[in-house]
């Protein structure tokens, strides 16, 4: 089974955070039987890097979609890279923090209005694209699951 592994970047991580957001990836692949990951390899590392690692330590076939271009749109943008992700998925899951840490600088939503166009609860956690992904996956009838990670404090 090929299961897409998407979720936020390294900075909106706490180092606890982070530690259980690999741990909830390393389950999901044992517990789904993966014979592949499906990543977006993105650019802010994060998830998308932690589930490739998990898949190399594993033995597990890796199969990445990288952005050529850091745009959302266009040939080689995100958007471009997230429909690739669902495609070749047979299942996506998404991994996300409840909140930002503290002294998060970058750019912030009060809730994740991709969730809420699919009837998520879309203020349990950060706002990401991973979601759109997991949507447009659900569009194509795969299966699409959530996990809130706790940033602590």
């Amino acid at each position: 089974m090929k299961i897409g592994i998407v979720g936020n970047g390294a900075d909106k991580f706490t180092t606890a955070g982070s530690v259980a957001a690999r741990r909830v990836i390393r389950e999901v692949l044992a517990y789904r039987r993966a014979s592949a990951v499906v990543s977006g390899h993105s650019p802010m590392g994060g998830v998308d890097l932690w589930a490739e690692d998990a898949a190399r330590e594993l033995g597990l076939e890796l199969i990445i979609h990288a952005p050529r271009n850091q745009t959302w749109s266009g040939p080689g943008g995100y958007r471009a890279r997230n429909l690739e992700i669902a495609r070749s998925s047979d299942e996506v899951h998404v991994v996300v923090a409840d909140r930002l840490p503290p002294g998060y600088a970058g750019r912030r939503h009060a809730l994740c209005y991709h969730c809420a166009k699919v009837g998520r609860d879309p203020r349990d956690h950060v706002k990401s694209g991973a979601c759109w992904t997991a949507a447009q996956a659900m569009e194509m009838g795969k299966s699409a699951s959530w996990y809130i990670v706790k940033n602590g404090g």
